[in-house]
């Protein structure tokens, strides 16, 4: 039996839709088999620019729980957002 592949993690700026990022992150979690400390943990280290910022509104003690960072990239980066980001850029 051959080893399991690993994936490397993802990175995210904020620039592209959370929704899309989230979908390839799950692949990469199911692949690499992680834990949910582990998640949660890649998924921090995974953030660059903009989506770093988003840290800085998550109490310190909840930073290792992944649907708590979810709920935040999803309210600041979900279609939604992005949505009202296209509007604004065309007026």
């Amino acid at each position: 039996m051959s080893p399991r592949p690993t994936v490397k993690p993802l990175t995210f700026e904020g620039q592209t839709s959370w929704t899309v990022l989230k979908i390839q992150f799950d692949v990469v979690i199911s692949t690499n088999g992680w834990t949910d400390f582990v998640k949660a943990s890649q998924l921090v280290a995974s953030l660059r620019g903009s989506a770093e910022e988003v840290l800085q509104e998550i109490l310190a003690d909840k930073l290792t729980d992944l649907t708590t960072i979810e709920k935040a990239f999803e309210f600041r980066f979900g279609d939604n957002h992005l949505l009202q980001l296209y509007r604004t850029e065309l007026n």
